[in-house]
C-alpha cells in the first residue's frame, strides 16, 4: 500500500504509525497538528446533479434510508 507523503490537514511530512483502524488499515498520527489519518483515504464527493436529485427526494419527504437506497449513496 502506498502511504501518502503528507498529512491531509497541514501538509506536514512528519508522522508516525498509530495503530490500526477497525477495518485493518494502518492509522497514522501527524506530529505537527496531531491529526489522525489513514493511508490511502480518499474523499468521495457527490456531484451537483446527484445533490439536486437528493434535494428533490427530501422535498417529497421520503425516509432517509429509502433515499440512500434509491440514489445508491451510503447513509453516512
Amino acid at each position: 500500500m502506498v502511504i501518502s507523503e503528507s498529512s491531509p490537514a497541514c501538509g506536514s511530512t512528519q508522522y508516525k504509525k498509530n495503530g490500526h483502524t477497525r477495518h485493518g488499515k494502518q492509522n497514522h498520527l501527524c506530529k505537527k497538528c496531531e491529526r489522525q489519518f489513514s493511508a490511502g483515504a480518499a474523499n468521495h464527493l457527490i456531484s451537483s446533479e446527484r445533490r439536486t436529485e437528493i434535494a428533490n427526494l427530501l422535498r417529497e419527504r421520503i425516509s432517509l434510508r429509502g433515499m440512500c437506497r434509491a440514489v445508491d449513496v451510503s447513509l453516512t
